[in-house]
């Protein structure tokens, strides 16, 4: 690699560096309960070598009952060493990520069409993309999943070239680090599978022992599966929802035969609707996630000019029979697969990785089509596609950046004034007995570990989650003073406080309270009888 290859390359990391990082602690506005968790876990396991429910060295944290992967909370652990728990430290891990991302989508764009030119561009959009920099600037292991299956996708091609041993450890180690860092990561596993059973058996390729070991690695994962029974999984798939079986009964209630109008079918057409939602303008270059904690209307995942050289890219792909043409279409085609089989909405962090091999397809086709153009018009053309990219980018992150948190909705969303609460908590504490708070709007026991610094030994003797609900999550409902069931004010006992949402009070009490608002938005109200 040239020096001026280098600079360059160093040049767009930092970018990336600097579009996760740029006013971190305002955008999101707050920390969110799943940030709270890994973070304070990771200083649970950092003092006692066990989680919060006093699991040694788990490989699924129970957190909420969702069992989370475990990658990211042992990633975390640096973090909460160097700064203890913080909110600098939630979202410091993800950041560092931000500055080796590009770096790996460069080496497969690369590896894909040996062009330094098409690399530095797809290294430079994904350096830009508010679609991929939006999960960096929390602490979402999706995120750090879209890095390790970006290395795996690397490595796998290098392995169909050359079947070398340093290649097979890279892909393997990649590829089960990953594996145990976000649940999307097992449909690329059994791509990676399907695909090379099939390169080989085309290429008359003996590849015995790589299957051998992609089976083990498979199995040893599996194996954890097992032993923890996570049911998060199979709670988001569509065909276990309740909605499912009251659709069917209402189209036959309606008429419909039950050849037609059954589980199977209604299934097939959901899945293929959903599926291909996400390859629509409207989820890539439009609105993005459904879930504002993730996107927002109009804050599109990849710009229009991004989103049409895809198809740019694709004609080229084929017009050219590009070598690796079939394996970045996969990638692009498999990427949607498992978000698509959930019945909670549109989803970009479920459907992370699209974004890669749509910025890498769309880089392709931007180089060709500007190849493919008359000297006459080239430039002009040129820079006019650059200034609208320039334009969409700026208009995105100027929005993300001064306006999103401060509308009502995202405040919400993040859970925002459990920090402050925490902090009348901690301040009031000796003098009550019993604080009651409500739930009604997540896991608010996590913000009190995490803010108070809860030790974690002391906790790990109370914890105590109630079963999992139909969505998969259960709940703490005490420990400490702390119940988390919001009490009427005249149900107090004296020393209590009872901490709610406004509309939990009971209109008598509305001269009796204490405030905490972000910004203008009143989020807790707090009743003290002493």
């Amino acid at each position: 690699m040239s020096k001026k290859l280098l600079v360059v390359i160093i040049l767009i990391c930092l970018i990336s560096f600097f579009f996760s990082y740029f006013k971190k602690t305002e955008a999101p506005p707050c920390i969110n309960t799943d940030e709270a968790a890994v973070t304070y876990n990771a200083y649970s396991i950092l003092k006692t070598g066990r989680d919060e429910y006093g699991k040694l060295l788990p490989l699924r944290f129970q957190s909420f009952g969702d069992f989370k992967m475990p990658l990211q909370f042992y990633l975390s652990i640096p973090a909460v060493v160097m700064f203890g728990l913080s909110d600098f430290s939630v979202r410091l891990t993800n950041s560092l990520i931000a500055l080796v991302f590009p770096l790996a989508v460069y080496f497969l764009a690369f590896e894909l069409f040996s062009k330094k030119r098409i690399a530095l561009l797809a290294s430079f959009l994904s350096a830009t993309s508010f679609g991929i920099l939006m999960l960096s600037r929390q602490q979402h292991e999706g995120y750090t999943a879209g890095l390790l299956i970006t290395l795996t996708s690397l490595f796998f091609l290098k392995i169909l070239k050359k079947q070398s041993t340093k290649n097979c450890l890279l892909f393997f180690l990649v590829l089960f680090l990953s594996l145990f860092t976000y649940h999307s990561s097992r449909i690329f596993a059994f791509f990676f599978l399907s695909y090379g059973i099939i390169y080989f058996l085309i290429k008359k390729i003996k590849a015995r022992n790589f299957f051998l070991i992609f089976i083990i690695v498979l199995s040893l994962f599996f194996v954890t599966d097992i032993i923890y029974s996570p049911t998060r999984i199979k709670n988001l798939l569509f065909f276990n929802n309740i909605g499912l079986g009251l659709t069917v009964s209402e189209l036959r209630g309606e008429g419909g035969t039950r050849l037609l109008y059954n589980k199977a079918t209604i299934s097939a057409f959901n899945l293929t609707y959903e599926y291909l939602k996400y390859f629509s303008p409207q989820f890539l270059a439009i609105d993005g996630d459904e879930n504002v904690k993730f996107g927002f209307k109009n804050l599109p995942p990849l710009t229009p000019v991004v989103y049409i050289f895809i198809f740019i890219g694709l004609y080229f792909l084929f017009k050219k029979k590009e070598k690796e043409r079939f394996f970045i279409l996969m990638l692009f085609l498999v990427a949607p697969f498992g978000a698509s089989l959930s019945w909670a909405g549109s989803s970009l962090t479920r459907s992370y990785f699209i974004l890669i091999p749509a910025i890498i397809i769309s880089a392709y086709g931007f180089y060709n089509f500007i190849r493919s153009l008359h000297p006459r018009f080239k430039t002009l053309i040129l820079l006019s596609l650059i200034l609208l990219q320039f334009i969409f980018l700026f208009y995105s992150w100027d929005f993300y950046f001064n306006h999103y948190s401060k509308r009502a909705i995202v405040i919400r969303a993040w859970q925002c004034g459990n920090k402050e609460m925490a902090e009348y908590v901690e301040k009031n504490y000796s003098r009550f007995d019993h604080f009651y708070i409500t739930k009604q709007n997540g896991q608010p026991y996590i913000f009190l570990l995490f803010y108070l610094k809860y030790p974690p030994q002391k906790y790990q003797a109370q914890a105590n989650l109630s079963t999992s609900d139909k969505y998969g999550f259960g709940q703490v409902e005490h420990f400490d003073k702390f119940n988390f069931n919001f009490k009427q004010p005249k149900d107090l006992e004296e020393k209590a406080v009872t901490i709610g949402f406004p509309e939990d009070f009971s209109s008598s009490y509305a001269t009796n309270i204490k405030e905490i608002k972000i910004g203008t938005e009143k989020m807790f109200w707090i009743y003290e009888n002493p």
